[in-house]
């Protein structure tokens, strides 16, 4: 069997299964770094507990300096602004924000404990998230209330 170019072409098959055989390794090689980067990332994407909760703090912080009628249980708290009741609860391990009993916006994740308390002109809230992490706050306010018994 002739060549139609004229030249010899049986090395041809050796060397590109070498470079072949070369490329696999390489990528196979690079595939544990590709996954350890992928696992970094991810891990960089969940935000910190601590994030969480300054975003909590102070949301609930901004809320509760103009708020009314302030209605504090053990698990959660109420009040009104603007004509709108705005309570934040324990829902399962997590904490939700719900406006005039609609809604469902998690707020804090992976909480284990939340204790809501009233203090002078404001609200206490001891939080313990799972794994042990307990952070605390102070909300201050000037129309507090407390109320025995939950709904």
């Amino acid at each position: 069997m002739k060549c139609v170019s004229g030249r010899d072409e049986k090395g041809f098959t050796l060397i590109e299964a070498l470079l072949s055989f070369s490329l696999f390794c390489m990528i196979s090689l690079s595939m544990p770094l590709m996954m350890k980067g992928f696992s970094m990332i991810k891990q960089d994407l969940v935000p910190p507990r601590y994030y969480e909760w300054n975003l909590f703090h102070e949301s609930v912080r901004n809320e509760l300096k103009n708020a009314k009628d302030i209605k504090v249980m053990t698990n959660q708290i109420s009040f009104i602004i603007d004509g709108e009741t705005i309570l934040y609860e324990k829902y399962n391990q997590s904490i939700r924000r719900r406006v005039n009993n609609r809604g469902h916006e998690i707020v804090l994740q992976t909480v284990d404990q939340v204790a809501f308390d009233v203090i002078d002109q404001g609200v206490h809230v001891d939080l313990e998230f799972e794994g042990g992490e307990k952070v605390e706050g102070n909300f201050f306010s000037f129309s507090a209330t407390d109320e025995a018994s939950s709904p």
